[in-house]
């Protein structure tokens, strides 16, 4: 979880920022969790400007009516102060659902929280790169990670920003999947940041590696066959599409051997 220094109170499900200490100079973001309602809120409007009726939305977004028209309104999940990008950042999840309505289909919780997680990773990665090292031991990494964070968010919103430019799905999906990794990546990093201000060594312990040889033995499975040789599309886009999937589940192997090597070292340490 990103270092996000909260004090944020709930009125009716939705989220509001108390009034910060004016010697404070950090925005606070709330929570994923409490981004919910704003998340629901944001995605009500946009399905309302696409013509999709008050009922229609409400089953969509798994909420009531009166809900609904109080998102309409902006009575209920109102954008905390601070929050932005959250246009870009919704535009996908609003095509899903645009689509599934039309199928009787409704919105997973997972997917708001992922949405709300990729707003709060957006929105308080700025200001983790912009603060200064607290001492000179940690400067030269910190320096490099908010530096690398900096270019990882402003590649998100470029290409999240290209993909709402772009007419072709195929290449629009492309982008997003790149904005969407450009934002893990930023995750990832503002923990290390996270980590390294407070001067935490992470600790627990590795899941079994029973547990990690059967996660292995599924990625097995999902490689036994070549999708890019396997399937036929004609879209050039779409194959390098196939291409990514590929290359993923290589990557998971990768780091599931990796946690595999450190299990067995750190089970050696004792007798050593």
């Amino acid at each position: 979880m990103l270092a996000l220094w909260l004090n944020t109170v709930s009125n009716g499900g939705d989220s509001k920022l108390q009034t910060p200490d004016p010697e404070q100079r950090e925005v606070q973001i709330p929570r994923e969790e409490r981004l919910v309602p704003v998340i629901r809120a944001v995605l009500a409007k946009k399905l309302a400007a696409r013509g999709f009726r008050t009922s229609e939305i409400a089953r969509a977004l798994k909420t009531t009516q009166p809900a609904v028209a109080q998102y309409l309104k902006g009575r209920r999940g109102t954008v905390p102060r601070g929050v932005t990008k959250l246009d870009d950042l919704l535009n996908p999840l609003t095509e899903k659902l645009a689509g599934r309505i039309r199928l009787g289909g409704e919105v997973e919780l997972m997917e708001l929280l992922e949405a709300a997680r990729q707003v709060v990773i957006m929105n308080s990665g700025h200001a983790l790169y912009g603060r200064s090292p607290p001492s000179a031991e940690t400067a030269t990494s910190l320096g490099l990670l908010r530096e690398r964070l900096r270019l990882e968010l402003d590649a998100a919103e470029k290409y999240l920003a290209l993909a709402n430019r772009t007419s072709d799905d195929y290449t629009k999906l492309l982008f997003r999947m790149i904005a969407a990794d450009s934002i893990r990546h930023g995750d990832v990093v503002s923990q290390l940041i996270s980590w390294l201000e407070s001067g935490s060594k992470g600790g627990g312990s590795l899941p079994d590696e029973s547990v990690l040889k059967s996660m292995a033995a599924l990625e097995d499975s999902a490689t036994e066959e070549s999708l890019v040789k396997g399937v036929e599309v004609d879209h050039p886009v779409a194959q390098l599409l196939l291409r990514w999937i590929e290359i993923d589940e290589g990557k998971h192997d990768k780091m599931l051997k990796g946690l595999m090597a450190l299990d067995r070292r750190g089970k050696k340490k004792p007798s050593q």
